[in-house]
């Protein structure tokens, strides 16, 4: 076949293809670890990393390495802006923004580190590093592939409202993950009980309503209200669950209850996994499952910020999942197994990616 005038040199066609190739198999490899999020868009311009964040662009700024750990702490630094920071740090410590006390416990305990000559990697996993790594990393996906509703990030900003919003955030992430987009509701809208937001599947018609409840426990993430109890006594997630069944959606419904327990042996995680187990079973008993309002209910766990600046990455503080699937909900499951494809999304939110070279 003779070859156009303007068509490129077979050379030029050959590594292009091989260029697609290879971002085709990078993909593959991303979506397999980290799920259905957008694989983070990223260059190096000289010895600095320019990173794409939704319709925004980062800069390095600081010297040395970098990498995606210190994108997501940049992102959020951004999130909060310089006024709020600055109002954060003229505050004495314990009123501060549990985030921000997060954020500052890990960095000076880092530096701390850093001016003793400790370059153990492990002395640098601490309770709080990790508390707020979690959150930067979910404020990451939701601002790279979903839009950050105005009410989401107000609740956000505000210590009152913290807790709840931060594991909205969390749960947000984990659907986006999973492979769906997300059409947040209206919370002024009071005329009737809807869940927290409406997932779109990306890969077929199939829409979910998704529903987030966070168990408020007094002295924890800044909350000052509610009963007197040592956490870690009682999961106590009796009230949540009721609160989540009266929400009305037509679409299979998912409901996911932080539990907010601190770390624990395993004798005192089991006595909390058969208090579970058992008020599910009364709920079912009064006939709160026949039919079902929720498709599944997922009660999890994350205890970093109980932590501090005490190590993390033991048996007792490990993040866990457990979850209850309907045997006769009110709105038919889906054709496809949703509940193994939520749990494969919280599995894959466990570790963010390190380096940005993968990306690139």
């Amino acid at each position: 076949m003779a070859i156009r005038r303007n068509d490129p040199p077979p050379e030029l066609l050959a590594e292009m293809s091989r260029q697609r190739s290879e971002w085709e198999r990078k993909e593959r490899n991303f979506i397999e670890r980290y799920g259905h999020a957008r694989v983070p868009v990223c260059a190096k311009m000289g010895d600095k990393w320019l990173v794409i964040v939704g319709g925004g662009i980062y800069k390095q700024t600081q010297e040395g390495p970098y990498g995606f750990m210190n994108v997501i702490h940049d992102h959020a630094l951004l999130f909060f802006g310089v006024p709020f920071l600055e109002a954060e740090e003229a505050k004495p410590f314990a009123e501060r923004h549990p985030a921000i006390q997060w954020m500052h416990t890990y960095v000076e305990h880092d530096e701390r580190l850093r001016n003793e000559g400790n370059a153990n990697l492990r002395a640098r996993q601490i309770g709080s590093g990790a508390a707020w790594f979690r959150f930067a990393y979910d404020l990451f996906t939701i601002g790279d592939n979903a839009r950050l509703q105005a009410r989401l990030k107000e609740r956000l900003l505000e210590p009152r409202y913290f807790q709840a919003a931060r594991h909205e955030l969390r749960v947000a992430a984990q659907c986006v993950v999973a492979g769906f987009e997300l059409q947040f509701e209206d919370e002024q809208d009071n005329a009737r009980r809807h869940p927290e937001f409406v997932a779109t599947d990306k890969f077929s018609p199939l829409r979910i309503a998704v529903e987030v409840k966070s168990r408020h426990r007094r002295g924890v993430q800044g909350f000052e209200s509610g009963r007197n109890i040592r956490p870690g006594d009682h999961v106590d997630i009796r009230q949540p669950v009721l609160e989540a069944y009266r929400k009305v959606s037509n679409l299979p419904f998912y409901v996911f209850i932080e539990a907010n327990l601190p770390p624990a042996d395993e004798a005192e995680y089991r006595r909390w996994i058969n208090e579970i187990d058992q008020t599910m079973f009364h709920l079912e008993a009064e006939g709160y499952a026949n039919p079902c309002s929720a498709n599944a209910i997922f009660i999890t766990n994350d205890p970093s910020h109980y932590l501090g600046e005490n190590q993390i990455g033991n048996d007792s503080d490990y993040v866990w999942i457990k979850h209850f699937t309907a045997a006769l909900p009110r709105v038919p499951h889906p054709p496809d197994n949703m509940v193994e494809r939520l749990l494969r999304a919280f599995e894959q939110r466990l570790s963010p990616p390190a380096e940005l070279e993968e990306f690139v």
